[in-house]
């Protein structure tokens, strides 16, 4: 059975006009990432367009990207799992408790 992992982004990442691919695909990654993990890609491997390449550089010059695992999705053949990439200060928002700071003291 084969794993494939869908990243999708929460953001405006794409112009109105884009047509291009809007989500990156992996197939039997050695790595998926949790709830919570930052996860960041040479954008210019994955996305041709010179717009969208430099809106994830800027957005990613001064953020990160956080993961969200949404869904998992089964098939007969394959099991597809769906990540949301949320920008840092979204997804701080979107989920304090896992940045919360514990204090023994």
């Amino acid at each position: 059975m084969k794993m494939i992992v869908r990243f999708e982004f929460d953001s405006q990442l794409f112009y109105s006009t884009y047509s291009g691919p809007r989500n990156i695909i992996f197939e039997n990654p050695p790595h998926i990432p949790a709830t919570g993990d930052p996860v960041n890609f040479k954008i210019s491997d994955f996305f041709e367009d010179k717009k969208v390449i430099r809106k994830f550089n800027s957005i990613e010059e001064n953020n990160l990207f956080y993961a969200e695992r949404l869904q998992a999705k089964y098939h007969k053949d394959f099991v597809e799992i769906i990540i949301v990439l949320y920008e840092e200060a979204i997804f701080k928002a979107k989920r304090p408790d896992l940045f919360a700071q514990n204090s023994l003291y």
